[in-house]
């Protein structure tokens, strides 16, 4: 009986502890996840965590960081300066006394939800008409064959919130808040096939007219498009646990996702309405 249980909780634990990480770079413009090596410095970089949290539930989770040197607030500065936008961007940045672009706090700065100018940045593009800054994940599940699930084709997960990552839990933050690493929402996949696979993408809700490569999918996501597009597959057979992997790759298509209704933001003073939807069967769970 004694090692029957011992037995039990040791596949628990390697259910549990199954995780695989890949970090990724965002370079602007774009690039190809294939191209050469460059000695142009990224703008952001992130991970894609994906763990399995229980004996048969797979977790999602996104980090973005950017880069904090003095040299990088001068790059970040000059690479999405958008002089053409100049009637708006200085309402979505905080200048200090010299006038130099003080960093912005990176959660804020892509989340889609909560107030202008104290949840969130909220700049309005009086052009394209939208609230046009936020960053968000949309994945889609697929079976062994690549057919998408039934539980993801009418209503994938998605959300666009962002919380500071590496600070304390109890740590208060707010707009002027020096934050450099952001977290996304935690999506929860239930396993119930011995394999499968996710589509991942994460996207950016303005572009500002910069070209994306040259397979991109040409649709517009909002009025912004793909960022990065991941893949994470997952296999399992009896008493040997889960193997997980991610990799990047171009991405295959659009998201197909009506990101005008799902953000519902129709005036520029309106706070947007965007559910996140984090795990199979529900909503922000």
């Amino acid at each position: 009986m004694i090692l029957c249980v011992w037995l039990l909780a040791t596949a628990f634990s390697a259910f549990a502890d199954t995780a695989t990480h890949l970090g990724f770079d965002i370079h602007w413009p774009l690039r190809e996840p294939s191209a050469a090596a460059s000695k142009r410095r990224p703008l952001l970089q992130g991970d894609v965590t994906a763990q399995i949290a229980g004996q048969n539930t797979l977790q999602i989770v996104v980090r973005i960081t950017r880069p904090s040197s003095e040299e990088q607030r001068a790059f970040w500065n000059m690479t999405l300066a958008y002089p053409e936008h100049n009637g708006w961007m200085p309402a979505v940045r905080v200048w200090d006394k010299d006038q130099q672009w003080l960093w912005p706090n990176l959660p804020y700065l892509l989340r889609a939800t909560g107030a202008q100018r104290i949840d969130r940045y909220g700049g309005w593009d009086p052009g394209h008409h939208v609230d046009n800054d936020f960053a968000a994940i949309l994945i889609r599940a697929c079976d062994a064959s690549g057919a998408e699930s039934a539980a993801t084709a009418e209503r994938p997960l998605v959300s666009a919130e962002w919380y500071p990552d590496g600070l304390a839990p109890d740590t208060e933050t707010d707009i002027h808040t020096v934050v450099h690493a952001a977290r996304s929402d935690a999506f929860t996949i239930p396993l119930t096939e011995p394999r499968g696979a996710l589509k991942i993408w994460l996207i950016y809700a303005d572009f500002f007219g910069s070209p994306v490569p040259r397979s991109w999918p040409k649709e517009r996501e909002f009025n912004g498009g793909i960022l990065k597009f991941f893949s994470v597959t997952w296999s399992t057979q009896p008493q040997q646990g889960y193997a997980l992997t991610i990799e990047e790759s171009t991405p295959p298509g659009p998201t197909r996702f009506d990101w005008k209704r799902w953000h519902d933001r129709p005036t520029a003073n309106d706070i947007p309405d965007a559910p996140p939807r984090l795990t199979f069967g529900g909503g922000a769970d």
